[in-house]
């Protein structure tokens, strides 16, 4: 009923030498039922991955600590890369611990993937320990541990590996006061087998904030006396053989305001992928975000005020342009059909 023994932390010396990988700590299973099905209720789960958990309760007893009982302290500076761009980490008052607290995912044969997401944050985010657990023949072994702050709702977290590290992604839903949502994905690095909250850079040194990134947005901008134009980005994380990917796609349409019924013109079609990059204790991102470059040059946001403006070089540079139509169209008017498409 209560799970593994938490108790029974199995000491460095006992651990066999030849082992390559040994776990920060184990623990042994409560019955061999546990141990056949290799499987735990999240009630037993979360005082496993956060031992500041009443189990009995499902209450906080004392300071949070990791799988193997590290007390987790907020550095003093979390972003050494990006000083002072940290956001606050103020606590939500009221917040009850539940079983849907925590997120799990298997990531491998006999390893799970644990966040006990159990501490709200004012920002909407939710901050816990993590941990990736191995089954053994004998109970549980932990082999990363940590804190993991991001969005809990509609929440799945998966594991895979860039620049040579694992990574967690994290993806989930952001959601505003009229529960309109937008899905985003958060990235954790997994260094010297700890969880990690690294910013991002871009190549040139800029500190981008968090490793958060919208899968999808929107934008549609009126033009007075001609058509309206409207934007959609629809973002997807490839995790491939070399890392992990970030997939653009970007489209363009056009239509009359005063015509609801009538045609929908796509004039624009623009794709990009670009590549998570992990440095010593941040992210890099070195190709442009085209999100930006399609409403400066083809939309209203535009400094130097020309409307339509072509793609500059750098957005082409990284991605694919796929151009219908004329840039100026005017409400209900014919305009001349062509494609013009431009590789790197």
């Amino acid at each position: 009923m209560l799970g593994l023994g938490l108790g029974m932390i199995v000491a460095a010396a006992c651990r066999p030498k030849q082992r390559s990988n040994p776990p920060l700590c184990a623990f042994k299973a409560a019955s061999e039922e546990e141990l056949a099905s290799q499987s735990l209720t999240p009630e037993q789960w979360l005082p496993i991955v956060s031992p500041s958990i009443d189990r009995a309760a499902l209450a906080r007893n004392g300071p949070l600590r990791d799988a193997c009982g590290r007390v987790l302290e907020a550095p003093a500076e979390p972003w050494p890369a990006c000083p002072g761009t940290y956001p606050p980490t103020v606590p939500r008052a009221g917040d009850r611990i539940e079983a849907t607290d925590l997120i799990m995912s298997q990531v491998g044969e006999g390893r799970m993937l644990l966040w006990a997401a159990t501490e709200e944050l004012a920002t909407g985010e939710a901050m816990g320990p993590a941990a990736l657990v191995f089954w053994t023949d004998t109970g549980l072994e932990i082999h990363a541990a940590g804190m993991l702050r991001g969005l809990r709702n509609e929440a799945r977290i998966r594991l895979h590996q860039t620049s040579g590290k694992p990574v967690v992604i994290l993806e989930s839903q952001e959601c505003n006061a009229n529960d309109e949502c937008t899905p985003i994905a958060k990235f954790f690095p997994i260094v010297k087998r700890r969880f990690m909250d690294f910013p991002v850079k871009s190549a040139e040194g800029e500190c981008n904030g968090s490793a958060t990134f919208a899968l999808s947005r929107k934008a549609e901008q009126p033009r007075e006396g001609k058509l309206t134009r409207k934007f959609e980005l629809q973002r997807s994380v490839e995790l491939a053989e070399d890392g992990i990917y970030m997939v653009d796609l970007i489209t363009g349409d056009e239509y009359n305001p005063k015509d609801p019924a009538g045609v929908v013109r796509p004039f624009r079609r623009v794709t990009a992928r670009r590549k998570l990059e992990l440095a010593d204790d941040y992210f890099i991102v070195r190709d442009k975000d085209l999100w930006e470059h399609v409403l400066r040059d083809f939309g209203l946001v535009n400094p130097e005020g020309k409307e339509g403006a072509r793609l500059d070089a750098d957005a082409v540079e990284f991605g694919e342009e796929e151009t219908e139509g004329d840039d100026e169209g005017d409400e209900g008017g014919d305009k001349p059909k062509g494609k013009k498409k431009t590789r790197k």
